[in-house]
C-alpha cells in the first residue's frame, strides 16, 4: 500500500539531494443529460526528485494514480530517472511561505455525494429558447505536500466545469465555462451569448478578404481558456527562454515601441487570485506561488521560474505562469468613424499560436463585418505586436484563468476568405 510517510521514508534513506511528495486525495463527480452518473473517489501522488552527481543535478517527476504498489520500486524508479537526466548543478533555495488563497466554495464542498453535487450544477444550466445537453463535473479535493527540508503544507480546493452544446434550427455551438465557485460558471450569460450567436449563424453569408479593423469580443478572445493571451504565457516559459528561443526578452519592449503607446499593455500572473482555477498556495513542484509581471507597460518583466531555473538565475521561484492579469484601457468599445471597415470576431473555430514567434492563425466560426454576420476566414497576425498595441475595453470580464479587458480592438488586420 502507497503513502506519503512510506514514500518520504523510501527517499530519506536513499539520500536524495532534496524531494517533494504531493498526496491529492479526490471526489470527482460527473453527470451529465444522458444519464450517465459517476461518483469516484481517488488519490493521485506526485513525487519529484533532485539528485546531486559529480556531473550536475539530475532531476524527474514521477505521478501515481495507484493505490497499491511497492513504495521502494517507486522511489528506485525516481531516482533512476533523476540520475539519468543530469544538467547544471544547482541548489535548491529555503522553503518560502505557501501563498494564502481561497480556494473552496461552501456551495461545492457540502456533505452531498459528490455526483449529487455535480448533478445540482448542471440542473442550473438555462434550458430554454433552444436544444441544450449539457455535462458537469465536479472535484473536490484535499492536497498535502511533504518535501525532504521538513516543510509540510496542506489545503482545501473546489473546482467545476460544465460543459454544453447548444442547438438551434441547423446550427449549435459547443460552450465551456469552468470556476472553483458555483456562482463563477456565469452560465445564464453564456447561454445567452450563444444563442444569439446561433441566430446570427443561421442568416450567415460567405466573408469577404481584406484590411480591417479588428474586435475581438469575449468568446473569440478567450477560444479554449487563455485564448489570444496565451501567447505572453507561453513567450514566458524561463526554459525556452534560457535556450533563446523566444522573442520574449526581460527588460525591453516587447515589441519595439511598445512601451512609448498611450496606454502601454501591463499583464501579470496571478497564482494567488481568490478562486483563480490556476490558484494555489505552492506549485507542482513545491516551490510557493508568487504573483509577479509579465509585461510592465509594454516591457517585459518576467519569467515563471521553477526551482531549477530561479536557482540557475539566482532569483527566487515563483510558481510559473499560472492566472493572467490584463490591465483594463479606456477603450469604451465604441470604433471611431476613421478606422474604416471594421470586422467584430464573436466566435473561433480553431486557433494556433506559434510558441516561439507568437504567430498566430485564427480560423473564424462567426464573425460581423459592419453590420454583416458571417462564417468562415482566417485571420493570420502576429498576436505580440497586435496586442501589445491593441486598445483594450474598460469594461472587465473573469472567466477561467483570465481577468481583464472584455475586448479588444486591433486597429490593422487582414481577413483571408
Amino acid at each position: 500500500m502507497i503513502d506519503r510517510r512510506s514514500i518520504a521514508g523510501r527517499l530519506e534513506t536513499r539520500r536524495v539531494a532534496d524531494y517533494v511528495v504531493i498526496q491529492r486525495d479526490q471526489e470527482l463527480g460527473v453527470v451529465d443529460d444522458l444519464g450517465m452518473r459517476r461518483a469516484e473517489h481517488r488519490t493521485r501522488w506526485q513525487i519529484t526528485v533532485h539528485v546531486d552527481m559529480p556531473a550536475g543535478r539530475g532531476s524527474a517527476q514521477v505521478t501515481l494514480d495507484a493505490l497499491d504498489g511497492d513504495p521502494e520500486k517507486i522511489v528506485e524508479e525516481a531516482v533512476a530517472l533523476a540520475e539519468h537526466s543530469v544538467g547544471p548543478a544547482w541548489a535548491t533555495v529555503p522553503a518560502a511561505a505557501p501563498a494564502r488563497v481561497e480556494l473552496t466554495d461552501p456551495a461545492l464542498a457540502t456533505q452531498e455525494s459528490i455526483d449529487v453535487v455535480a448533478d445540482g450544477v448542471l440542473k442550473t444550466l438555462p434550458r430554454g429558447g433552444a436544444t441544450i445537453s449539457g455535462r458537469a463535473t465536479v472535484l473536490r479535493e484535499h492536497v498535502m505536500v511533504s518535501a525532504r527540508q521538513g516543510f509540510h503544507a496542506e489545503w482545501q480546493a473546489t473546482h467545476a466545469r460544465v460543459d454544453a452544446v447548444v442547438a438551434l434550427g441547423a446550427n449549435s455551438l459547443a460552450i465551456w465555462r469552468e470556476a472553483r465557485r458555483r456562482d463563477g460558471l456565469d452560465l445564464d450569460a453564456a447561454i445567452t451569448d450563444a444563442l444569439a450567436d446561433l441566430k446570427l449563424l443561421a442568416v450567415a453569408g460567405r466573408p469577404v478578404a481584406g484590411p480591417c479593423a479588428l474586435v475581438l469580443g469575449p468568446d473569440a478572445l478567450l477560444h479554449d481558456g487563455l485564448g489570444v493571451w496565451a501567447a505572453f504565457a507561453t513567450q514566458a516559459d524561463a526554459v525556452v527562454a534560457r535556450q533563446g528561443l523566444t522573442r520574449y526578452h526581460e527588460h525591453v519592449p516587447v515589441v519595439p515601441g511598445a512601451d512609448q503607446i498611450v496606454e502601454p499593455l501591463s499583464i501579470s500572473s496571478n497564482g494567488a487570485l481568490p478562486f483563480g482555477v490556476r490558484s494555489a498556495p505552492l506549485g507542482d513542484d513545491g516551490a510557493a506561488v508568487r504573483k509577479f509581471a509579465l509585461v510592465d507597460h509594454g516591457i517585459a518583466a518576467g519569467l515563471g521560474l521553477s526551482p531549477r531555473e530561479a536557482a540557475l538565475r539566482h532569483r527566487d521561484p515563483n510558481g510559473g505562469v499560472r492566472n493572467l492579469v490584463v490591465e483594463l484601457g479606456s477603450w469604451s468599445g465604441k470604433v471611431d468613424a476613421t478606422a474604416g471597415r471594421v470586422v467584430e470576431l464573436r466566435r473561433l473555430r480553431a486557433l494556433e499560436i506559434d510558441p516561439y514567434t507568437g504567430d498566430a492563425s485564427l480560423e473564424i466560426a462567426l464573425g460581423i463585418d459592419g453590420t454583416k454576420p458571417f462564417a468562415g476566414g482566417t485571420i493570420r497576425l502576429d498576436l505580440i505586436e497586435a496586442l501589445a498595441r491593441a486598445r483594450r475595453a474598460q469594461t472587465r470580464v473573469r472567466r477561467g484563468p483570465y481577468d481583464g479587458p472584455s475586448t479588444v480592438l486591433l486597429e490593422r488586420a487582414e481577413l483571408i476568405a
